[in-house]
């Protein structure tokens, strides 16, 4: 595996991940009605909420559709989810903008060939571990996790113990603490 320097995962201020293959196993399952289900990890989505909290934006970025992405996206507060978009490098260069940030302070996790626009706009490349060779061969780091399996926990646990952030965490659950303010201060 490619091992990434603790400044680099530091230095990340927006994380975008796709949806399908990375926040979850790619499996599209339809239900009697035709209604898409979509199964997602909740250590994923307290990761999530962690680095939202840490002071990172999240995207979620999706060429697909789904109610069912929009939901769990709306559930843990996050920043944008930006589905049924044609052009992931545009959207994220679109962000970049707003916040001003450089390619180096964003990171995107991909699994499939239509992420590779994405990798092209980001200073961090991450494939998750069961994502297309092509993608991996691409990518700056790869995930020991699979795609809806603990990847994009994996990336946040990288990026919040670069920033310190890991053991106050560690801490604030361990003394019962849950009520972690809005931005982890340590």
């Amino acid at each position: 595996m490619r091992e990434i320097e603790p400044q680099r995962w530091g230095a990340v201020q927006l994380l975008c991940c796709d949806v399908d293959g990375v926040l979850t196993d790619g499996s599209l399952a339809f239900d009697e009605n035709g209604s898409l289900i979509q199964t997602f990890y909740v250590r994923d989505g307290f990761g999530l909420v962690a680095a939202r909290r840490a002071g990172i934006k999240i995207a979620w970025i999706s060429g697909r559709p789904s109610k069912v992405a929009q939901k769990r996206f709306e559930e843990l507060g996050l920043d944008h989810c930006l589905l049924a978009c044609d052009d992931k490098a545009a959207a994220i260069l679109d962000l970049q903008s707003q916040y001003g940030l450089s390619p180096d302070q964003c990171c995107f996790i991909g699994d499939d060939i239509p992420d590779l626009a994405a990798f092209t706009v980001c200073g961090l490349r991450v494939a998750v571990a069961d994502a297309e060779p092509v993608l991996i061969s691409r990518a700056d780091y790869i995930t020991r996790a699979r795609g809806g399996r603990g990847a994009v926990r994996e990336i946040i646990d990288l990026m919040l113990s670069a920033r310190g952030y890991w053991d106050l965490m560690l801490d604030m659950f361990e003394n019962s603490d849950q009520s972690a303010p809005d931005n982890l201060q340590k």
